[in-house]
């Protein structure tokens, strides 16, 4: 198993009826490794993103959207990410990765800038029991 990291959320706002969140790893928002991923893609509109995450069934959830455009429609310009377990010597992770904005997704659109290539950026790996205590923790405080 690769690095595993620390799961960590951080309340952003309650807009739309339900609290929003940012993705702590390592202590640190994941929006700045975002913006510096995007930069070779986006230039000036690297990581225009704010913190959107909904935790309500994130224990549970296949796929997420961590950030969402910053006019406040979630719609806008968003990333998702997938999400799956895996079991490994007794231990159960989360894992987080392929990362995707829909809107640049389109390889037949490269030559014009239209596609993002999230590819390397690495699997985000949480211990899963880490993980679901920070997300029962969140939801306790804002849930």
């Amino acid at each position: 198993m690769a690095i595993v990291n620390t799961f960590g959320l951080a309340y952003f706002g309650n807009d739309y009826g339900s609290p929003s969140f940012d993705l702590l790893v390592d202590g640190n928002s994941y929006l700045e490794t975002i913006t510096d991923f995007e930069k070779p893609f986006a230039g000036r509109i690297a990581g225009t993103y704010q913190p959107g995450l909904g935790i309500n069934h994130l224990d549970s959830a296949d796929s997420a959207v961590p950030y969402v455009c910053t006019c406040g429609e979630p719609m806008c310009w968003f990333l998702t990410v997938d999400i799956f377990c895996q079991q490994d010597v007794g231990q159960e992770y989360v894992i987080w990765h392929r990362w995707v904005n829909p809107y640049r997704d389109d390889k037949s659109k490269s030559d014009q800038g239209g596609y993002w290539n999230y590819s390397d950026l690495a699997p985000l790996i949480f211990e899963k029991h880490q993980y679901l205590r920070e997300i029962e923790r969140n939801r306790r405080m804002y849930c």
